[in-house]
């Protein structure tokens, strides 16, 4: 009884000086700003609500499932941002890096569509071989196990006709299992109405400084097949992006200066040929629902999704010289190609106390890229493996001096195909009364099977490689895993006197996973016999949670929890030019996570503030390492901690004047030395920028009827970061400005839009090489230039 007291006093301690401390400052704005007249929020039918046409005078209050069972983002004591599909609709929304440059705590690595890695908390991904955010489309999962090279990307959907995107942050152990160990994405689909029929279609047109026309194409259905029994809802996609990087083919390439230390200045030699726009995009797909529900009590659902990215080249350019131009010896493309199919079937029953849920998923993946390795190889045959005896000219031979056939190679590519496949099935008991008493308790397996084939070989006609090396066979790696995870699951949460809410969680898992390696080539010093890899791991990831809620608009809680990721074999690497004590594989890493929250509301509901400050230990942090020598391999490097705070705003300033506003700090450091790895106790983790901010202000007046005129202005702010290829370097900070302005009815919208209104360049993340890394130059994934264009929608 004593520690219950003091803890509730120190609760609701925390929560006075939380709405003193900010009501306060909030307050005298809102009066400056003439928002304090108590009949504007006295009137309203419902948080959000207005006359057609009018400005809304409270904020709106979403409803999520992010504990698994429908609660407003208010009333849910964890930290998660929900963001409505109408809002990523009328903000011009469309992609899931822009959520992330939005959201305050996630940080990504990317190379351009379908190649990117979410992470959160400072959690870097950039280790390992899974990811450390979960990723689910409604309550499929579709966070990858384990892979090769793309094995932490996720699918790049399109954002059309979402319910809304909801992101859990901190660790997500208990509910989400292995993959959420930093935090959860979760995309959640409009289900069919059978009640009545609906559509909408959109239409984007816009034009990119230094590219061509895009545009996009999008349509939902929603039709009743049988009235309040059956419906089938619809939703397409047709998207092409005309890229804004080219390719610059040099004739005769520079070579290396400073004793081939830095690359030669490749923009000042002319372009023997120049191909315009090398990162076209292209998407197409969509998605199908099936609902069926003959009565109150049972409802099924069966979906499906397809969707396709094909792309010329990647969104990646060279550093230096940093301009929009990949410059090679040779003219050769690197097309990329992203194919996801998705099956699932949920089926419902409403018992009087409880709802039995049953979510089975069946998706597959196939990816597969290509990169020019023409300047790298280069590179390794003029240094580490040195000129054949047969070589005539010096290791600073030009292309010209050579017979344009560098180094005897000739124009060389390096491919990657990846096929991956998952099955799961999810079965979960949720209570449903009224009680003080709230209970899950659930069952998970997952089946998954992993090909990748990377390659790289050179012509059979291609005498040079052929005479020096008496082989036309780079490098060819083959790779299967399989993966076999079982858990089980539950949450307990019970209604304490004085306000107080207990939430205690658990989940059991259990994984076994076989792989198998064979590689040859040059680079593997010929061929190697099958590598046999297998690896088992059980555990349990525990949860509890202390909130204090003492109406409905003060929520003040506390969390402990734990996540945690599988390890698995590496890749080999070839030795030499690499080490040969480079680790066969490597273990798995935990975190534990503390953290202390607060959600509140003010005047009526015309202001929100949402913050929390966490801190997390790491334990046998999987990261990748680079020896020096171009290629990487994954290791266990030791101890790190990420700490830091998050802050969401939100403020009516003034009728029809919205401010949204969130920001982030997290500092995610190394805490021991680890010699063999290169890491130094101190250094940043990769990829996690120390800070984050992002302004939204939008303006609504009404236009007379149900129309409005609507301006919005955003500017997104992201620190700098440290990342990886052959060395260690920092890419500097970066904000991005976006402008709309439109004209809103019930039925149709129109609206301009200035996206990258300062036109500026952010440098986004390095990318690593399917062969080799070299140091002399990065390829840097960046965003578009300036881009303005028209977005109109029609509802009906």
């Amino acid at each position: 009884m004593m520690g219950e007291r003091i803890l509730l006093q120190v609760m609701a301690r925390v929560a006075r000086s939380l709405r003193a401390a900010i009501g306060a400052t909030i307050i005298g704005a809102s009066v400056l700003a003439g928002t304090a007249r108590a009949d504007q929020g006295a009137a309203q039918s419902g948080p959000g609500t207005a006359p057609a046409g009018a400005p809304a005078q409270t904020l709106e209050e979403v409803v999520v499932t992010a504990e698994k069972r429908e609660s407003t983002v208010q009333k849910t004591p964890i930290s998660v941002t929900a963001i409505e599909g109408t809002v990523l609709q009328a903000q011009g929304v469309t992609d899931m890096l822009t959520i992330a440059q939005q959201v305050p705590g996630i940080s990504f690595k990317t190379s351009g569509p379908g190649q990117t890695e979410f992470e959160m908390r400072g959690l870097t991904s950039t280790g390992g071989e899974s990811p450390t955010v979960g990723f689910y489309l409604d309550d499929a999962v579709l966070t990858p196990a384990a892979m090769a090279q793309n094995g932490k990307t996720v699918i790049d959907p399109s954002l059309f006709d979402l319910s809304r995107v909801e992101v859990l942050r901190g660790p997500q152990g208990t509910l989400y299992g292995a993959g959420s160990m930093g935090g959860t994405i979760k995309l959640v689909t409009n289900s069919p109405n059978p009640r009545a029929f609906a559509a909408n279609v959109e239409g984007i047109g816009s034009g990119t400084s230094g590219g061509g026309f895009n545009h996009t194409e999008n349509l939902m259905l929603n039709v009743p097949l049988m009235q309040d029994v059956v419906a089938l809802r619809l939703v397409g996609t047709d998207k092409r992006i005309d890229g804004w990087i080219d390719r610059a083919v040099l004739t005769p390439f520079p070579i290396e200066v400073n004793n081939s230390t830095a690359r030669g200045n490749v923009a000042a030699v002319p372009a023997g040929a120049q191909i315009p726009r090398s990162n076209r995009e292209d998407l197409r797909g969509g998605r199908a629902s099936l609902l069926a529900q003959p009565n109150d009590r049972f409802s099924a659902t069966l979906g499906y999704m397809h969707q396709e990215i094909t792309q010329d080249g990647s969104n990646t350019i060279d550093g230096p010289p940093l301009n929009q131009t990949h410059y090679q010896p040779f003219d050769v493309a690197e097309p990329f190609s992203d194919r996801f199919n998705l099956v699932t079937l949920t089926l419902k029953y409403n018992f009087d106390s409880f709802q039995l849920l049953s979510a089975s998923a069946d998706w597959d993946r196939q990816q597969n890229q290509t990169q020019d390795i023409s300047e790298a190889m280069q590179f390794y045959i003029g240094g580490f493996f040195g000129p054949p005896a047969s070589w005539p000219f010096s290791s600073t031979a030009t292309v010209t001096e050579a017979g344009n056939t560098w180094f005897g190679l000739g124009a060389g590519t390096i491919t990657e195909d990846d096929y991956t496949r998952q099955y799961s099935e999810e079965l979960r008991l949720t209570s449903t009364g009224s009680g003080p008493l709230e209970w899950l308790a659930g069952g998970y397996w997952a089946g998954y099977g992993a090909t990748s084939h990377v390659y790289s070989f050179y012509p059979a006609t291609n005498n040079g490689f052929n005479a020096d090396f008496g082989t036309t066979n780079l490098a060819d790696n083959h790779r299967k895993v399989d993966i076999d995870q079982y858990a089980a699951f539950g949450e307990v949460s019970y209604q304490l006197p004085k306000s107080l809410k207990a939430t205690v969680g658990a989940r059991y898992y259990t994984y076994h996973s076989n792989s198998v390696t064979s590689v040859s080539g040059v680079s593997a010093n010929g061929t190697s016999a099958p590598l046999y890899g297998r690896a088992s791991n059980s555990g349990v990831t525990p949860k509890l949670n202390l909130a204090y809620i003492p109406d409905e608009n003060t929520t003040v809680y506390g969390t402990v929890s734990k996540g945690f990721r599988p390890g698995g074999p590496n890749s080999p690497i070839p030795s030499p030019p690499c080490p040969a004590t480079a680790p066969t594989q490597f273990g798995p890493d935990s975190v534990w996570n503390y953290e202390l929250g607060e959600k509140l509301r003010f005047l009526g509901g015309r202001v929100s503030i949402a913050g929390d400050v966490f801190y997390i230990d790491w334990s046998s942090v999987q990261q990748q390492v680079a020896p020096g020598c171009g290629f990487k391999f994954t290791a266990n490097a030791g101890k790190a901690r990420a700490y830091g705070a998050e802050l969401e705003i939100g403020l009516i300033l003034a009728p029809g004047l919205v401010l949204s506003q969130n920001a982030s700090y997290t500092r995610a450091t190394n805490t021991t030395d680890v010699p063999l790895a290169g890491v130094v106790a101190g250094q940043r983790l990769l990829d996690v920028p120390q800070a984050t901010a992002n302004t939204n202000l939008t303006y609504r007046r009404p236009l007379g009827g149900s129309m409005s005129f609507v301006a919005r202005l955003n500017n997104s702010y992201v620190g700098s970061i440290e990342d990886i290829t052959f060395t260690r370097n920092t890419l500097p900070s970066y904000d991005l400005a976006g402008l709309r302005l439109g004209v809103e009815d019930q039925s149709w919208s129109a609206a301009l839009f200035v996206d990258n209104l300062t036109n500026k360049k952010a440098l986004l993340s390095d990318t690593g090489a399917l062969s080799a890394n070299i140091s002399i130059f990065n390829r840097i994934a960046t965003n578009p230039p300036r881009t303005a264009g028209v977005d109109a929608t029609y509802k009906f």
